[in-house]
């Protein structure tokens, strides 16, 4: 082999051992939150986009929280990260937005058998009561046995669905429980539709959906968050918020019994005016005495300012690629 020759191999070889290296030096270490996918961010080199994902490590475990929109962008930011989604041991889903699950198709390509929570959500494959008993219900016995729902068996049941990811090993959750020690899924629901439309004020159908109408009397969006317990208090994620952050926070706090540290991820502020913004940034502080705050993702520019001006040092940047120290 020519020297010059024998020169590219090396610089090629030594290249490519460096990018190896380079990925396993980028474990998840514990006691930080890398945002995987969001809209705004420092690192130009990852793609952004509007969705949320971040991933975290506690007490032995990794877990991702949320997969963004696209699983091409999420899986392009994973790699250019060097992080391996083979080895997440646990998924936490906040809700059925595209923008939070889409990537969950790339997570279960490399890591298939993976545990996923997901809220107790029916449009997303959890089981659904039914009755299908009708009117006249004594009618049925004046029918042969073949035309009798399960040959005449009950007729209260429940549909097991196959749900979006079918085949996964998904458990569907209805209410806050501690999954491992110290680490507790707060489950929730939303009064809001979860499309802005029924936001204080906000419709984007003309005439239709303004908050209390008849139209959003019954909405409701399952949302599951994540509170991790620390020396310091509860680091709690959330995902788009759309129970209303300040509804999760006060949750949290009585199921977990302890304090907020760090509030991380987005808040979904957009739709709400200076005023309802500033209200809840006080709330958050002063009432539920939240000492930190790392707004990403929903949270909006106008969230982004009030709540550093308020929190100032307390104020954690978690942009794109970003990853924060919370112990």
């Amino acid at each position: 082999m020519k020297p010059r020759h024998l020169t590219f191999t090396l610089l090629i070889v030594l290249l490519l051992s460096q990018r190896l290296t380079s990925q396993i030096q980028n474990e998840i270490k514990a006691g930080t939150i890398t945002n995987l996918y969001d809209a705004f961010g420092k690192d130009s080199t990852l793609t952004k986009d509007f969705g949320f994902s971040c991933i975290t490590r506690y007490a032995g475990k990794t877990i991702l929280f949320d997969a963004g929109s696209h699983a091409g962008i999420f899986k392009d930011n994973v790699d250019k990260l060097g992080l391996d989604l083979s080895t997440v041991d646990i998924v936490i889903v906040s809700h059925g937005h595209f923008d939070h699950i889409n990537g969950l198709d790339q997570v279960l390509k490399v890591n298939p058998h993976v545990k996923i929570y997901f809220p107790y959500d029916i449009f997303w494959g959890a089981p659904v009561p039914y009755d299908a008993t009708g009117q006249e219900a004594n009618v049925k016995d004046s029918l042969p046995t073949y035309m009798q729902y399960f040959d005449g068996g009950n007729t209260k049941f429940s549909i097991n669905q196959s749900g979006r990811f079918w085949g996964a090993n998904i458990e569907f959750v209805k209410t806050s429980r501690e999954i491992l020690p110290g680490l507790t899924i707060i489950a929730s629901s939303s009064k809001f539709m979860g499309y802005f439309s029924c936001y204080p004020g906000k419709s984007f159908v003309p005439g239709q959906f303004e908050q209390n109408s008849e139209s959003c009397k019954n909405i409701n969006l399952p949302e599951l968050s994540l509170a991790m317990k620390t020396e310091k208090g509860q680091v709690l994620i959330v995902g788009c918020s759309h129970t209303g952050v300040e509804n999760i926070v006060s949750q949290t706090l009585n199921t977990t019994h302890d304090i907020v540290d760090l509030l991380y991820g987005g808040f979904h502020l957009l739709p709400f005016d200076r005023d309802q913004t500033i209200n809840i940034a006080r709330v958050l502080k002063s009432t539920h005495m939240v000492k930190r705050v790392a707004p990403a993702h929903c949270t909006g520019h106008l969230a982004f300012k009030i709540f550093h001006d308020l929190y100032q040092e307390d104020y954690l940047f978690a942009g794109l690629g970003e990853t924060i120290t919370y112990e």
